[in-house]
């Protein structure tokens, strides 16, 4: 836990008073922050699936009979798979000569510019609890036709616990330092006027909205690989950050 705070001592000037019509007592202000590392229970791993074919239909069955390898062989790591599809498009594959500018005029698919094939391409995103099983994961993906698999990020299901964890312990580091303030500055503190959380507490968990490709009639999957390259993993802890804003009075 790391903390730190920054100390404000405010003495309203009697212009101030008179022209707000309310008497302002002096004050103490501080700025306290908490810092909660945690393990990750999270991690994200992405990677894109590329097909081939003469035909858009043989270009995205070849697409998915890679899917379907990649989401089997990644079941076996993690328990739990949370497979996401974000992106899927179907691309016309023409000649090395063909010259199609979208800025010039419209050229027929004929010719050198005649459709050879099609190619299909499917971005996933991969969400486990298996978090220490991230690189093989990626590992096992490259293996079975994924392209550029990576880890993305790791991150807290759920920090809830964690903030209000922080939020105490700011709040006891701004109390014992607004003690010491006052004893230096040879005033007594008085109660808490005011407790601001000035943190940003970022996205909350994810939501469960999924945007999958329709799955279409695919050959069988290629037999059970070979058990993957491990790579072994420890992903640094995610710091909580919390900050708060104590005012307390000062007693006469």
């Amino acid at each position: 836990m790391r903390r730190f705070a920054i100390f404000l001592p405010i003495f309203w000037p009697c212009a101030a008073i008179a022209q707000s019509g309310e008497e302002q007592r002096p004050r103490i202000v501080v700025n306290s922050a908490a810092t909660v590392p945690s393990p990750p229970d999270r991690a994200v791993v992405s990677f894109s699936v590329h097909g081939e074919g003469a035909t858009s239909d043989e270009a995205v069955r070849d697409m998915v009979a890679k899917r379907d390898a990649i989401e089997k062989g990644l079941a076996g790591v993690s328990a739990r798979p949370d497979i996401r599809a974000a992106q899927v498009g179907i691309a016309e594959v023409r000649g090395r000569d063909c010259n199609r500018n979208t800025y010039g005029n419209p050229r027929l698919s004929t010719g050198e510019c005649a459709i050879i094939g099609y190619t299909a391409d499917l971005q996933v995103e991969f969400r486990t609890a298996a978090v220490n099983e991230a690189g093989t994961m990626v590992s096992l993906a490259g293996r079975l036709g994924a392209t550029n698999p990576r880890i993305d990020r790791y991150f807290l299901a759920e920090d809830k616990e964690i903030r209000r964890r922080g939020i105490a312990e700011a709040v006891a580091e701004a109390r014992l330092q607004a003690e010491a303030i006052a004893r230096a500055s040879g005033v007594r503190l008085g109660g808490v006027l005011n407790v601001s959380n000035l943190s940003f507490n970022g996205p909350g968990p994810y939501d469960e909205i999924v945007v999958a490709a329709a799955r279409v009639n695919s050959p069988p999957p290629p037999p059970p690989p070979p058990p993957p390259v491990a790579i072994g993993l420890k992903p640094r802890a995610i710091e909580t950050q919390v900050r708060v804003q104590v005012i307390y009075a000062i007693q006469p």
